[in-house]
């Protein structure tokens, strides 16, 4: 069982458990559980905030202000003890670490600002934080491909398909990017 797979059975396990536990426990239980559970995740959306903001910059392509939230972010992360609570902000199937998560997202932003070799480096950090998070590879695959190095493009998205990336949307997201070199 590939990672990506582990962690989705992980997501199921955990929505299975509180669902059964909500309708198993007594109402008033349930109620009192159910309330703990949403300021829970009012708290971490309320001090993750960042995340939502840069999310809505990048969907109005502001790279450099979506980049900053995510900096920000990642700053608030690798401070926080409890950083791995916040997992609820950002439920990926590929890494539940949430600064290997917005190290890749910087990363992105600077994809889209063409600004490719400080892209990398903020990459190879995601990935040093979490060696077998594919996505960073399949964002070295994009910029390889911008490079017009199809070879490398291949090799980052063979590694990408083999810690778990989807291999057909990775062979579509590489042939777009091998069609899009000028």
């Amino acid at each position: 069982m590939k990672r990506p797979q582990r962690y989705l059975f992980i997501i199921m396990t955990v929505l299975v458990v509180v669902y059964l536990l909500l309708t198993r426990l007594p109402p008033l239980a349930s109620l009192a559980l159910l309330g703990m559970l949403a300021l829970y995740v009012l708290i971490v959306s309320i001090w993750g905030r960042d995340l939502f903001f840069a999310r809505r910059a990048a969907k109005r392509g502001e790279w450099a202000k979506a980049q900053a939230r995510y900096e920000k972010l990642e700053k608030k992360l690798q401070r926080a003890r409890w950083h791995r609570l916040a997992v609820v902000l950002y439920p990926n199937i590929y890494s539940f670490d949430g600064v290997a998560i917005m190290r890749n997202n910087i990363g992105q932003m600077l994809i889209n600002a063409g600004e490719l070799d400080q892209a990398v480096q903020w990459l190879r950090a995601a990935l040093q934080r979490d060696p077998f998070y594919p996505v960073p590879y399949v964002n070295m695959a994009l910029v390889a491909a911008k490079r017009r190095d199809e070879a490398g493009a291949r090799r980052e998205m063979t590694r990408a398909v083999q810690l778990g990336f989807d291999p057909r949307a990775a062979q579509r997201i590489l042939r777009k990017a091998l069609e899009n070199i000028d």
